[in-house]
């Protein structure tokens, strides 16, 4: 689980790294949406480190998948009212934070099958 939640730590700041490029660019919008997937990441592997040090090895990716299930439920609700409102920039940051949440599991399940 530790080397897992590395790669994400590692993930995320190739992210800020990219973000930062994008603003050196004046591609501010699409630094701000990679600054979004980097936090998503970083988010993650918090999680994950807490869980670590909270709960025996043996529980610890029950427990961080368990916490990870819970991210998305005010997303979804953001992104519901965005959509209702016709807020396509507010729609599209709450739908790229899910997307980047499914990416995470998407990389775990991967690595677990792998």
């Amino acid at each position: 689980m530790n080397t897992f939640l590395k790669e994400l730590e590692q993930i995320a700041a190739d992210l800020r790294q990219q973000a930062n490029a994008f603003a050196a660019d004046s591609r501010q919008d699409d630094a701000d949406l990679t600054k979004i997937r980097a936090n998503i990441y970083e988010i993650c592997a918090t999680i994950g480190n807490v869980v670590c040090k909270a709960h025996p090895e043996e529980r610890q990716e029950e427990v961080w998948l368990k916490k990870l299930e819970e991210l998305p439920r005010n997303w979804r609700i953001a992104l519901e009212a965005a959509q209702a409102h016709g807020n396509a920039q507010r729609a599209a940051v709450e739908e790229l934070k899910l997307e980047s949440l499914e990416d995470v599991l998407a990389r775990f399940h991967a690595r677990k099958e792998g």
